[in-house]
Parts: C-alpha cells; sequence; structure tokens
C-alpha cells in the first residue's frame, strides 16, 4: 500500500509540474524519456526488494506519470485535423490493448508461479519471485515503447512544419 501511494502521489507531483517537461522537451520528448523511466522501473522491480523497492517505485512513477497526458497531447497538438475523433481513438487504443494484455500477463503469473512452486517455493518467497519473474518478462511493453518513440522523435523532429498564412497577408 505504501508503495501505490507513494506511486500516485508522484505522478500527481509530476503531472502538477508536467507542462515545464512538455515545453522543455515536446511531447516527444516526453514521451520518450517516460518510456525509458518505466522500463527502468519495471526492471528495479523485477530485482530488487526491501527498501530499493521504493526507489523503484520512484523510477517507475515518474515513467508513468505522463504517458497518457502526453498521448491525448500529442494528438491534440501535432494531429489537430484530427479532432474528437483522433482523441477517442488514442483512448480507444489505449483501453483495447490492455484487455488484450491482461489475460496474457495472467497467464504469465500463473506460469512463473507454478514454475516457482514446482522448485519448492512457497507462501511470500512464492509469490515474490513469482512476482518478479513477470515483471522481469513485461519490461518488454516499455521497452518496446522506447524503440517506437525514438522513431517517434526523430520523426516528428525532422518533418518539416507547415507554413501558416499569418493575418494580413495574402
Amino acid at each position: 500500500m505504501l508503495i501505490l501511494a507513494l506511486t500516485a502521489g508522484l505522478m500527481a507531483v509530476a503531472r502538477y509540474f508536467g507542462g515545464e517537461a512538455v515545453h522543455k522537451f515536446d511531447q516527444t520528448g516526453v514521451l520518450l524519456g517516460s518510456a525509458i523511466l518505466a522500463t527502468i522501473g519495471i526492471y528495479l522491480f523485477s530485482t530488487q526488494t526491501g527498501a530499493m523497492a521504493y526507489a523503484a517505485a520512484v523510477v517507475y512513477a515518474l515513467g508513468i506519470a505522463y504517458f497518457w497526458p502526453n498521448m491525448i497531447g500529442f494528438i491534440a497538438d501535432k494531429v489537430p485535423k484530427s479532432g474528437a475523433i483522433g482523441l477517442s481513438v488514442i483512448g480507444a487504443v489505449g483501453m483495447f490493448s490492455t484487455s488484450i494484455f491482461q489475460p496474457i500477463i495472467g497467464r504469465w503469473i500463473d506460469t512463473d508461479r507454478a514454475e516457482a512452486a514446482a522448485a519448492g517455493l512457497t507462501g511470500d518467497e512464492l509469490e515474490l519471485i513469482s512476482g518478479q519473474a513477470t515483471l522481469g518478462t513485461m519490461v518488454i511493453f516499455p521497452a518496446i515503447l522506447v524503440v517506437l518513440f525514438t522513431i517517434l522523435y526523430f520523426w516528428v523532429k525532422n518533418r518539416k512544419q507547415p507554413k501558416y498564412a499569418t493575418a494580413g497577408s495574402e
């Protein structure tokens, strides 16, 4: 419960100051940085115990704090002609991917728990080892985002900005 509270609190504080990060690094830079921090955070959760779990929570919270608001902001800012449909589609993609991957992650948890039980582990040790093994597998998700957001970062950086007519010029 403490780690959950720490994560939620840090996310709230990070989002409060998120505008400054977005102005400094743009949405794509923040998304890339978020993916990197989330990857490191999940990896740390898969390898650390005790007090270091709090350090993992800090890194993870700072990683995931900006994903959702920046994805919405990216669509609103970089794809403005998509309007409400664009925002709805990005939301639907997020929800749909969650529904697809939850059963897969559940299968990973069951498999890792069965392997740990077959190794003779029981109780809290069984839960810790199987949970860490599952998190070790789940690090794939944000690692894929690191690759995709790196591509997006350079694509957005290198595309030509449209030239808009200014008032009074014809």
